[in-house]
């Protein structure tokens, strides 16, 4: 039994593989060897480039959909008006939305460069658990879990969207790093560290605050003891109050997760759709994985699957317990930030093996993640399967300066054609939204306020065409008969995934 305050030794598998490989590949970044210093930085840096480069493969292909389109909306706002903006309105977005604000203004709303962010995320969070798991002596887990975590369909998915789920999962990474740095070396500085980037972490996304706890077992797994225990306490304590004004600000603004009454909450969305999105297969590889290899490899690791246990199972019930008792608060995309601890399992079963057996599986499951990693980059991968660009597209080849617009804004939120507008602005720009009454910079929501049905009818009094953009097989409103009666006749009308889009001209 390891005496109080001293460093957990790794077991057996890994110390055979440090010895093989030499002092000068283990290299602990937290070490203060200067000679092993640099190839494990080079190790380090090379993965954030590869999984980067990786998960960036395609990222502009895929329509952007309802969520990015708010981001966009909200990152579009001037300064001012953002930070107004989120005193009454999603203030739990309100780091992300300044960040991306910066970033367009920078870079451009294309799909490409508002993902990038998040693909340079994921290639952060993998350098990141690469290092974490250098810094408790695992090396062969080290390098299983960063395959493992960038093609996990979660991890693919965050990847290429434009939203703040990438970067909270960097961020949650890198925390776990300096917990187990804090503990090793015990300077008070990264203490602080630790603070402010888990601060950070709940600052961007406040149910981070339930990986907290893991942080805490992290670093007494990197230096028992009780002093580590009660710094580590009182380090993420001051990262809640480093994100509290913003928790504050978001506590009044209960009603914007309104939409969380008609997530799903069943066998499928706990326990595969929240880091393995549809692929059941793969997830019914991992479980059948960890079970017939958990009880041995976990046997030497107590403490560190105590740890990812806890960096899954305390957002997971906590989240649901809410939901059956509070009010809903669950949906699967909630519980990404803990794909890495999904990660860190799987390595550390693939190193108990021996490297042929772990290499044949590793393969196994890197195939087993292809169809999803292929099919979140497809031009229809975003959910719902929606075109928004295509009618974006459609409209700037076909529709004259001075058109009439007509988006569908009812439905399923998240499928209304109206977020094409949201979305791809410029191609709207030269036609007259007919159904507009005042646009969302200055209606206080994600949404602007539209005009009702017997305004819509008056103002088309007043125009020759009119483009109506509908879910597929849905009426418009107004109705085909009431357009048809305001003296308009449908001329063409062309179908893309989803939606009809139909130019009427006066006779």
């Amino acid at each position: 039994m390891n005496a109080p305050g001293t460093r957990l030794h790794p077991p057996a598998e890994d110390g055979r593989y440090r010895d093989r490989m030499g002092a000068g590949v283990k290299g602990s970044l937290g070490s203060g060897r200067p000679s092993t210093r640099l190839p494990i930085r080079f190790l380090t840096a090379t993965i954030l480039v590869l999984a980067t480069a990786l998960t960036a493969i395609a990222s502009g292909v895929p329509s952007y959909w309802n969520d990015e389109a708010a981001t966009l909306r909200l990152a579009r706002l001037p300064l001012d008006e953002l930070l107004a903006f989120v005193q009454h309105k999603d203030a739990v977005h309100a780091i992300y939305g300044v960040s991306m604000h910066g970033w367009i203004l920078l870079a451009g709303e294309s799909e490409a460069a508002t993902r990038a962010p998040s693909a340079l995320a994921i290639g952060a969070a993998a350098a990141g658990l690469f290092v974490l798991l250098r810094e408790l002596d695992r090396p062969r887990a080290a390098v299983s879990a960063v395959v493992v975590f960038v093609l996990l369909p979660r991890s693919t998915f965050n990847g290429v969207e434009a939203r703040s789920s990438a970067l909270v999962t960097a961020l949650v990474v890198w925390a776990a790093v300096l917990a187990v740095r804090a503990a090793q070396e015990g300077r008070w500085w990264r203490w602080l560290a630790l603070a402010i980037v888990a601060g950070a972490a709940v600052a961007v996304f406040l149910y981070a605050a339930l990986v907290l706890p893991a942080l805490v077992v992290l670093a007494v797994s990197a230096h028992r003891g009780a002093r580590t225990a009660i710094r580590a306490v009182l380090a993420v304590i001051t990262a809640g109050l480093l994100a509290s004004p913003i928790a504050l600000t978001a506590a009044g603004q209960g009603s914007q997760v309104g939409w969380l009454q008609t997530q799903p909450v069943n066998a499928w969305t706990v326990m595969v759709e929240p880091f393995f999105g549809s692929s059941w297969w793969l997830a019914a590889l991992v479980i059948v994985l960890l079970a017939v290899g958990g009880a041995g490899a976990f046997r030497g690791a107590r403490l560190l699957v105590l740890a990812a246990a806890a960096w899954i199972l305390v957002p997971l019930v906590t989240l649901l317990t809410t939901t059956a008792l509070v009010t809903p608060a669950f949906t699967p995309r909630y519980l990404s930030m803990s794909s890495p601890a999904v990660a860190i399992l799987v390595a550390l079963v693939l190193a108990s093996w021996s490297r042929r057996m772990s290499v044949l599986v590793l393969v196994a499951l890197v195939l087993a993640a292809l169809p999803a990693f292929v099919g979140s980059r497809l031009p229809l991968g975003k959910p719902g399967g929606q075109d928004i660009r295509g009618v974006a597209h459609v409209l700037s080849e076909k529709a004259q300066p001075g058109d009439a617009l007509l988006l569908g804004d009812k439905g399923t939120v998240s499928l209304r054609p109206r977020i094409a507008l949201a979305a791809y602005p410029k191609a709207f720009a030269p036609l007259e939204d007919i159904a507009l009454a005042e646009p969302y910079s200055t209606s206080g929501s994600y949404s602007d306020r539209l005009l009702d049905e017997n305004a819509v009818l008056s103002r088309l009094q007043h125009e020759q065409r009119v483009w109506i953009v509908t879910p597929t097989g849905a009426e418009p409103s107004p109705d085909d008969a009431q357009i048809t009666q305001a003296g308009f006749t449908r001329v063409s009308a062309q179908s893309i995934p989803t939606m009809t889009i139909a130019l009427w001209a006066r006779q």
